[in-house]
This record gives C-alpha cells, structure tokens and sequence, in this order.
C-alpha cells in the first residue's frame, strides 16, 4: 500500500524539515493584531509567520518575511525560514538562494548551519529535477497471537524479534508544464518472526508447524507520474508502472511477483483527495504457493478538515487464483483513518500518528502445493496505530501498535476443531529510522 513519492500533499504539509506545533484557529488573528501594533518587533513577526504557516497560508508568511528582508537584508535567521517555506511550496530556485544568503550572513548557530547546509543540499537537487530519498530503520517487534482453542502448534505465543528495512526513491522531473516524472523506487527488509502458515496443521502437508526464521522481502518499481489537464478541479495525477517482488513466508515457501499497477488521484479542491488504484502479480515463478495470480484493488477519500488534521475513508480488496482460474484467496473490507500532529513535544519531538480501523471479511486456501487443501473463511476486524516522534529533519523515533482479530466460520474441510473459533494478534514494534 506503500507508494513512494505520491503527491499526497496532506501528508506533506503535515511536516517540514523543523516544524512548529499546530498553532489553534484564533492564533493568527491574534498574531496578525500584534504584528499590526508592533510592525519591528521580530517576535511578533516570528509569531505571525509561524501562525500563517501552521494554518496553510504560506502566501502571507512568505510575502511578510520578504517585505520584513527588504528592511532587514541582514537577517540571516528571517532568511532560513524563508527558504524553508520556499522548499514546502517547492519553490527551489527561491529556497537555494535565501538557504545561501542565509549562511553567507554568519549568523546561525551551529544547528541551524547543520539545517540549513541540508536544505541547502535538497533544494539544489530539486532545482536540477532530481529528488531522492532513503530510510533507514532498524528495530524490535513483539508479537503476541491468542486463540480461543490451541491446535497443535497453533496456541497462545509470545515472540519477540529484530528487523531492519531500508525504503528508497529517487524521482525524475521529465520538465514538462504538468509536472510528469519518471520514479524508481526500492525497499528490502528483514524480519525475524515466528511463521506458521498452517494454523497448526503443517504435519498434514510433512512440514514443520513453524519456527522462528529471518522473513525476507524485497521489491523495486518503476513509475510513470503524469499529471492530467483539468479546469473544475484543483488537480489530477495517473501513475502507471510495473514492479518486482520477493518474499519469504516460510523455510519452504517464497513468494516471486512480477505485476503493474495503476494508480489516479484526485484532488477536487487543495484539502479533499479521491484515489483508485488497481495492481495485478503473476505470482507463478514462486516456490511452494497454490496461488498463481493476484489482483488487488483500493479506493479511498480523504479530507484534511484543519492543517494538521485528516480524515480519510478506504475500501481495498484482493483476490488470488490458481492455474485452473478458481480462488484460492480473497478478501475484503472497509475503514475509516485519521491522520494528525498531536499537541505534546515528549523529548522536544514532534509527535505524528495515524490510526486506521478496517472490517472485512476473508477466504483462502491453505495456499501450498499439496492435495490435502484446508480452507479458511470468516470475518475479521483490524487496528493499527503507527506514531513517528520526530528528533529533527533527518531522525525519528518509530512506535507501532497492530490488532487483528479474526473470527472463522464453519466451512468445509477446516479443522473442526477452530469451526467457529477466533484469534487475536497482537504486535507493538520500536524502531530508530536515519532518513540520507
């Protein structure tokens, strides 16, 4: 679900490379009116800036430090956050040349020189049409799996585990009036969990219930980002492009996808969002899969209803099929996310989450290659609430917390024993991430 460098422009805005919290609605009238009474003194000019800006109006904060530079040319400081607003408009040009003013003026302290030479760095290779990032991420994961009758291996467990994954993209300005770019994007992980596919049941299929081994996965893509000619709305953008995928579920078991994906996103006006995108994988170079083929879907709206604050709406879907045409996976659900700037600074950080709550229902076949097929269906409910508590432009602190819950239906050959049986998953996972 993770697509690197979609003009998402909520999430965007949510965060520069240093940002302030959330100033409240009433903030900027009062800002504006202590400005007006004191037109040189720079904190309320620092107050006014900092209010426009949390409440999106970057016009005014931009043009009230340039009438401010005229007066004070000097002002190394007004210069940085200048060039900081420059760079969140994506203004450039502009943000090179008030980032270099700014250090040519010796008045930063040392953190903001560190600031300031990165920002330095980033605008010049967006200003070439180059843009690329890299994410690097290493934690813990714990997991906790509770059944409502143990079945073999299948019982109550606790696991905890390490992982580290890298996430990259770089991203191409082909030069054209609407903005279309060419993105090359990769990421690779590994996990280490406890994996049982088999619900208990591996014996039936002479393998092991499960163990603890290092979970790979793997992927890269490739991906066309047009924008698209429109007069009623604010903006469009379809993306189109293929990818390649490895991943290991078990010690005999390794998933190989080679698909492409389609993605359109609207934007009706600058704060709605409407998004539809269909994938397809041909899953049949794998080893020890049943499923040949894959087809996944997702649409979805989301409303930013203040500057730091979103609400969405999603609908996905996903189904797998053999050689033969019939299904051995599907599933699907609905849900509701929330997206935001939390008004605390724990160890003068900046604290971003997301939750997202999903029900649906679900099918599948014990996906291996064996003649002695389980199936499984139900429905099942999920949460998830990631939190980012961010150090500074290039470090954060990464705090997860998952809950799956699913709730089988009596249906053909399942192990009777689980007919009308449940599970909850439990996984909180700690993590450091070092964005290049």
């Amino acid at each position: 679900m993770k697509h690197l460098l979609v003009p998402l422009v909520w999430s965007a805005s949510l965060l520069t490379a240093v940002s302030p919290l959330p100033a409240a609605g009433s903030d900027i009238d009062t800002a504006f009116s202590g400005r007006y009474q004191n037109p040189e003194d720079v904190f309320a000019l620092g107050e006014f800036v900092r209010a426009a800006s949390d409440t999106g109006q970057f016009d005014q904060a931009i043009s009230t430090l340039e009438e401010h530079l005229i007066r004070h040319a000097d002002d190394g400081r007004a210069r940085l956050a200048l060039a900081r607003l420059y760079a969140n408009v994506g203004s450039w040009d502009l943000a090179v040349e008030q980032v270099t003013d700014a250090l040519a003026t010796g008045q930063l302290s040392g953190g903001e020189q560190i600031e300031a030479s990165r920002l330095q760095r980033r605008a010049s290779r967006a200003a070439s049409g180059v843009e690329w990032f890299l994410d690097v991420s290493a934690g813990v994961r714990v997991t906790d799996l509770d059944v409502d009758v143990p079945y073999s291996s299948w019982h109550d467990r606790t696991d905890t585990g390490g992982y580290a994954k890298a996430d990259g993209a770089v991203r191409f300005d082909l030069g054209t009036g609407l903005g279309d770019a060419l993105i090359i994007a990769g990421s690779a992980e590994v996990d280490r969990h406890y994996e049982d596919n088999f619900l208990g049941d591996g014996p039936s299929f002479g393998l092991s219930d499960g163990d603890l081994f290092n979970a790979r996965h793997g992927r890269v893509s490739l991906t066309y980002d047009m924008g698209l000619p429109v007069t009623s709305i604010d903006a469009a953008r379809l993306q189109f492009g293929g990818f390649a995928e490895v991943q290991t579920y078990h010690q005999q078991i390794r998933e190989q996808a080679l698909g492409g994906l389609a993605r359109l996103v609207l934007l009706p006006t600058v704060d709605t969002q409407i998004y539809g995108e269909v994938s397809y994988s041909d899953l049949s170079q794998s080893e020890g899969l049943l499923s040949q083929s894959r087809l996944t879907w997702e649409a979805g709206s989301s409303w930013r209803v203040a500057q730091s604050h979103t609400l969405g709406l999603l609908g996905r879907g996903l189904r797998e099929e053999d050689d033969s045409g019939d299904a051995t996976a599907e599933m699907s659900e609905v849900g509701v996310s929330y997206l935001g700037i939390l008004p605390f600074r724990p160890f003068n950080t900046i604290w971003t989450h997301q939750l997202t709550g999903t029900i649906g229902t679900f099918s599948s076949k014990n996906s291996i290659e064996y003649d002695d097929i389980k199936v499984f269906t139900g429905k099942h409910w999920r949460i998830e609430w990631a939190n980012q508590f961010h150090i500074d432009g290039q470090n954060r602190i990464d705090l997860s917390y998952s809950a799956t819950r699913r709730n089988f239906d009596p249906a053909g050959n399942v192990p009777e024993i689980i007919e009308g049986q449940s599970s909850l998953t439990q996984s909180v996972s700690l993590g450091f991430t070092h964005r290049f």
